[in-house]
């Protein structure tokens, strides 16, 4: 008789259990439709005593450098720390009786989420919501507007080309925020801010990996024929609008090297120029933030055009930003980890949003 229940049968779910044996629990993230090997995993575990129990994945390293991520409720998230760690294959938990927990590889980020961000900021009259279109099970895709309803100039930011990509969604929380918390934002007065906070919301409930999903993914489905629904009215909807910058955001491989630190993927020139730039105030707007364990941004760990894997491909949300002349673009990746020196959170990610909020209002205030 199973002495343990283990279900992803809710919103970003994903999980196969291979075998129960005892106090053992062997497992898998569930790779579905992705055409390589990937690493996220989300479930919820029910113990029926109290008891320890050892989960022991079996297809490569996904366990992170500060243990799962761990929730009570499945909204706050917490790593369950260094101590629960046996290896990066596997963890230990010890549940009381009855307990009920969640674990993932990441902090995750769901549409119920979003729903308790925009609850907080719905009757601030710069707030605008709108569908942008219905995902292929027809879900409909929000689409939050911010800032002059007549502006002529505009600032779009998408994020969840890959679903499992959460941390970002915390730093367009955070970023949000700080414009709206301004009793004057001089951005907010000259410009609108368009978020699609969910490009693949199937995959993002699904609990997809996303990534390198076939055919192809999401970030590669800005061509003349675009696959998904997403896609396709971000490129229309975008159209009608003076981009000045267009920003995408990510998160990086699991973790090493620049994958444990924030870093730009650059364009080419002449956006490259404006990247550095916006650089130089990211830079400035998170230099202190180190002392204090938050996360701060370095240029050193960008990775430049044609450089390791960020190649030239039209097909990306960027290469698409930059065909529409707009002047800043890049995509940004947030770590899923982090270092020792900043380790990531769902509160240290809010904060690096409005850091990066401040750098954007910084650069905008140059150019304009």
């Amino acid at each position: 008789m199973e002495n343990i229940r283990i279900t992803d049968n809710y919103a970003g779910g994903n999980i196969r259990v291979i075998a129960q044996e005892g106090n053992l629990v062997k497992l898998e993230q569930d790779i579905r439709d992705t055409s390589g090997w990937w690493f996220y995993w989300n479930f919820r575990a029910e113990a029926d005593q109290a008891q320890t129990i050892v989960f022991e994945f079996l297809n490569g390293e996904v366990i992170g450098p500060w243990g799962p991520a761990v929730s009570m409720d499945g909204i706050r998230w917490q790593w369950l720390g260094t101590d629960s760690l046996i290896s990066r294959l596997s963890f230990r938990y010890s549940f009381t009786e009855g307990e009920r927990v969640y674990f993932s590889f990441s902090l995750p980020y769901q549409l119920h989420h979003f729903e308790r961000f925009y609850s907080r900021i719905s009757n601030v009259p710069a707030v605008r919501r709108q569908v942008l279109t219905l995902s292929e099970q027809l879900r409909p895709v929000p689409l939050l507007v911010i800032g002059n309803a007549t502006a002529r100039k505009h600032i779009m930011f998408t994020c969840r080309h890959h679903a499992c990509e959460s941390p970002p969604s915390y730093l367009l929380e955070g970023l949000l925020y700080y414009y709206l918390s301004q009793a004057e934002s001089k951005v907010l007065q000259q410009f609108a801010i368009h978020c699609v906070p969910f490009v693949d919301l199937d995959g993002v409930e699904n609990g997809d990996q996303g990534k390198a999903r076939q055919p192809h993914d999401h970030n590669r489905d800005y061509v003349a024929a675009p696959r998904y629904e997403a896609t396709a009215a971000i490129a229309e909807y975008a159209k009608s609008l003076e981009l000045v910058a267009g920003i995408d955001l990510h998160s990086p491989y699991k973790w090493g090297e620049r994958n444990d630190f924030p870093f730009v993927v650059k364009r080419g020139s002449p956006v490259k120029g404006e990247i550095e730039r916006f650089n130089a105030c990211l830079a400035t707007a998170t230099r202190s933030r180190a002392a204090s364990g938050l996360i701060s941004y370095s240029s050193i760990h960008d990775i430049e055009m044609g450089e390791d894997w960020n190649q030239p491909n039209g097909a990306t949300c960027s290469a698409f930003f930059e065909r529409t002349g707009a002047q800043l673009v890049f995509s940004f990746e947030l770590p899923y980890f982090g270092n020792e020196n900043m380790v990531i959170s769902q509160d240290n990610c809010r904060q690096f949003g409005a850091d990066f909020a401040r750098a954007l209002e910084a650069y905008l205030l140059q150019i304009c």
